[in-house]
């Protein structure tokens, strides 16, 4: 009977990822992976053809764990609140929720991939600017939902609801400079502050003289 390689193809991938999120998936080479899960090259190219195949199906792994995390944490915000304004704002409390702790090695292997995609294929790119426009359609269509009855501040909604990827990568890039993990709840709670600004800072309703 065959045995089972699941097991074995897991643990590749579990130790690339390790290793991609500290040095990034064009610095870790198939030696290094194969020296800390202490494996075989032989053992490598039975389940992948090549490093670039290896980050494939590394980034197809992350894009659906994060897009679980997408639908889990819009359902539980559209559960919690019918204000779209309140749901986006709760959005922002999860994220930092996720990240109060801080993590030990703060990474996103999104991130890592899109800054050295040169290296890799056009389809591992797609399926990150997928993902990640998922998250800024829908604070863009919260946003301007809450804008009909909340007049904000003038400013650019997409941009805004761009800013809280931008907010994350960023704050990904901080916490490991500063080697201060908790740096990324705190932005993205900042990013929470200025959204509510925003649309507290509109022009005050118009009051009706009377007659």
């Amino acid at each position: 009977m065959p045995k089972d390689g699941s097991k074995t193809r897991t643990l590749l991938l579990d130790t690339a990822l390790e290793l991609a999120l500290e040095n990034g998936l064009a610095s870790t080479s198939i030696d290094e992976i194969l020296e800390k899960a202490k494996l075989t090259k032989g053992t490598f190219f039975y389940h992948f053809k090549s490093k670039d195949e290896l980050a494939l199906e590394l980034v197809k792994r992350f894009v659906e764990q994060d897009h679980a995390l997408y639908l889990d944490a819009i359902a539980r915000v559209e559960s919690l609140s019918r204000d779209a304004l309140q749901q986006v704002l709760l959005l922002c409390g999860l994220a930092a929720e996720m990240f109060k702790d801080g993590p030990e090695n703060p990474g996103c292997l999104m991130a890592s991939y899109c800054y050295e995609g040169q290296l890799f294929n056009e389809e591992s790119r797609k399926a990150c600017e997928t993902q990640l426009r998922q998250w800024a359609d829908w604070i863009e269509d919260k946003l301007k939902e809450a804008a009909k009855t909340r007049k904000p501040a003038p400013a650019n909604l997409r941009q805004v609801a761009e800013m809280f990827q931008v907010i994350f990568e960023g704050a990904f890039i901080l916490a490991r400079t500063y080697k201060e993990p908790d740096i990324i709840a705190k932005q993205v709670l900042a990013y929470r502050d200025l959204v509510e600004a925003l649309f507290n800072a509109g022009p005050a309703p118009r009051s009706r003289r009377k007659g």
